[in-house]
């Protein structure tokens, strides 16, 4: 999580994607090391915490039956959500392109998880019409473990 359009567009995903598994969720916010030491950290951790909140804000409502817990941690990206994949069923990043063919480029953050991760890595692009309209095609048809022969939502 970074509060960006990627991040809502991954938190989106992820959170339908808990619901349907009935598994949890973590959003994470990981915030690289200070360059200088007399950076306000307490000012920042706030704030950063406070973007969290409102980026996962609503999900709640809307899938009451996913937990979602909120971490705001320091650290090397790709080295602290590595870490916390090893606890995960996946990680969920949004990702961008740039150039004329955004769905081929991945970022640094993402490449470097592809290699460290300890479990399946998930990019979800931003801009797509699952973010817009609410609705990822053939999810709905998807039954949750347990569930057989129930007609998808509407």
């Amino acid at each position: 999580m970074d509060g960006s359009e990627q991040s809502r567009a991954a938190v989106a995903f992820a959170v339908r994607e808990a619901s349907l598994r009935e598994a949890r969720l973590r959003a994470v916010w990981v915030w690289p090391r200070p360059l200088l030491a007399h950076e306000d950290t307490g000012t920042g951790l706030s704030e950063r915490r406070r973007l969290l909140a409102e980026s996962v804000a609503g999900w709640s409502e809307r899938h009451p039956d996913v937990r979602v817990l909120q971490d705001v941690i320091r650290g090397r990206p790709v080295e602290q959500l590595a870490l916390a994949g090893r606890e995960s069923l996946a990680l969920v990043v949004g990702r961008t392109g740039r150039g004329g063919h955004t769905g081929m480029r991945l970022g640094s953050t993402i490449h470097g998880l592809l290699h460290h991760a300890d479990c399946p890595v998930i990019t979800v692009p931003s801009g797509t019409p699952r973010e817009r309209d609410d609705h990822v095609p053939g999810l709905a048809e998807r039954s949750r473990p347990g569930e057989t022969d129930r007609p998808p939502a509407a």
